[in-house]
């Protein structure tokens, strides 16, 4: 009996550790798996599922093995109390599978809302990478755009002709392009070191406070001509534009001007309204001139007459002898003034032609207590188209004037230049009395003069304007009230082929 029971205890007994074998690597495997992906639920129930077999095999096996060495030992008795134990642990193991079982349903649909939860949340993810990544995108976009708007405002700013200035709410200068550097004189550390305002331009302090009040109660300046007075005591006429700027939420109140250096538009303004003038009183003195100009040729004749054969009157005679003559020159003015007559046109040395004005007027009366001084170009000769006699003409009018400005002391120069190939430049310059402000843009008018009365006709810078402008020239002046006045002709150079030929010219 013996012998047969053997083979099958040795099947139990082998079964039984292979039971526990499989049941560990079970475990084990299972343990792998779930090591390699925590959050899969499939490889913990198989964790858990292995180790409740785990424990069912180990607690089988063991009982089996126990209860075969305690009949082989003859203590089968002591099995019957063992027993019970063995199989409470093996029903505890079961059940502990089953539970596992059972409760898996439910664990797995937790895991898959976990798991959708978790493809949406790597959803959700994506979108607010490629969101970041677009937002990114937009700010580089959106930064290269404003990178480059800011360099085309600041192009426009730097290199805009006009001048352009931004100041705070006291119009204090915060910031200026190189024109408004050019044109105020000052330079911008200069303007933002001593807190100077707008105001501190205005030649006149009355046009500022016109200017800011209309601001201040309208918000805007629109096209308001002003004078600007520079470091240098220069004058220049300037058109003002201005507004408030408000800003950003948050910003301090600011003001934006343009300002428009209109000066040498306004000189245009002034030349072609005395063109204008010119060419009115030029028609009308030339009817005037030739009417007046035969009764003064007979009452001159006839009164010379009567000194011959009535000396007993000839005090009374030589006193209308002598007005009339003055008449007689105030019509030869006039008659020059219309551009009647005729004169030769030539090549003029002008160096030569100065110096011979300089040389006449030195023997005079008049310039017995006045310094002439001379500053003639040197380098080569200098060489206008034109009529001498009439250039001679001017320079001795400017030189007159000059040496009236001076009160017949003082010193007058005269220099000549040649600052480029197309262009010769004649200056006199005396320092005298000077001209006023509001009489410097009526020099030029017929009959206008601040000589007393019986000492001027008011005719010879007219003249010598119309002179000028005839040789396609123009006249400049520069004057400070007490320090004295500088008249610079402007006259075509004479081209290097052109010849020597005369010609009359009307």
């Amino acid at each position: 009996m013996i012998t047969s029971f053997l083979p099958i205890l040795g099947v139990d007994i082998a079964g039984s550790v292979a039971m526990i074998v499989l049941a560990l690597l079970t475990l084990y495997k299972a343990r792998i798996l779930r090591a390699t992906d925590p959050d899969n639920a499939v490889f913990l129930y198989l964790l858990w599922i292995s180790t409740g077999f785990t424990v069912f095999a180990v607690s089988r096996s063991f009982g089996h093995i126990l209860k075969q060495f305690l009949v082989l030992t003859h203590n089968a008795d002591a099995w019957q109390s063992i027993s019970a134990y063995s199989g409470s642990v093996n029903t505890v193991s079961f059940m502990l599978v089953s539970l596992i079982t059972v409760f898996f349903n439910q664990s797995w649909r937790i895991n898959e809302k976990i798991l959708s939860g978790r493809k949406e949340l790597e959803d959700a993810h994506q979108q607010l990478i490629n969101l970041n990544q677009t937002l990114e995108n937009k700010v580089i976009q959106r930064t290269e755009r404003l990178t480059s708007s800011e360099h085309k405002c600041r192009r426009i700013f730097e290199q805009s002709l006009d001048t352009i200035l931004l100041t705070d709410n006291d119009f204090k200068i915060l910031e200026t392009n190189p024109a408004g550097i050019e044109l105020t004189g000052y330079a911008k550390d200069e303007m933002l070191m001593n807190s100077m305002t707008v105001g501190d331009f205005f030649a006149d302090p009355s046009d500022w406070d016109k200017v800011r009040k209309k601001i201040r109660s309208e918000e805007y300046v629109l096209n308001e001509e002003v004078a600007f007075l520079k470091p240098d005591n220069a004058y220049v006429t300037v058109m003002i534009t201005a507004g408030i700027d408000y800003g950003a939420f948050g910003c301090a109140k600011s003001h934006h001007f343009i300002i428009k250096n209109i000066n040498e538009k306004k000189h245009m303004e002034r030349q072609i309204a005395q063109a204008d003038k010119m060419a009115a009183l030029g028609e009308l003195s030339a009817g005037v001139a030739h009417e007046i100009n035969n009764p003064l040729g007979i009452i001159l004749g006839y009164t010379q007459l009567l000194l011959k054969q009535d000396p007993d009157h000839a005090e009374d005679l030589k006193i209308i002898e002598k007005h009339v003559k003055s008449c007689k020159t105030v019509v030869s003015d006039l008659l020059a003034f219309s551009r009647k007559g005729t004169s030769r046109i030539a090549l003029v040395d002008i160096n030569g032609m100065v110096k011979g004005v300089a040389k006449f007027l030195s023997n005079h009366s008049d310039f017995r207590n006045i310094d002439i001084c001379l500053e003639l170009y040197q380098n080569g000769q200098l060489d206008v188209t034109g009529s001498e006699q009439e250039l001679t003409q001017v320079m001795i009018n400017l030189m007159i004037n000059a040496c009236h400005a001076c009160e017949k002391t003082g010193t007058i120069c005269i220099l000549t230049e040649k600052p480029d190939e197309k262009t010769v430049l004649v200056t006199v310059q005396d320092n005298g009395t000077g001209i006023e402000k509001k009489d410097i843009q009526r020099i030029f008018d017929p009959f206008f003069t601040t000589k007393p009365v019986g000492q001027g006709t008011g005719l010879g810078l007219s003249v010598g304007y119309g002179i000028i402008k005839r040789h396609h020239g123009d006249i400049r002046v520069k004057s400070t009230p007490g320090s004295g006045s500088a008249f610079t002709i402007h006259l075509p150079a004479a081209s290097p082929d052109h010849s020597a030929q005369t010609e009359d010219h009307p």
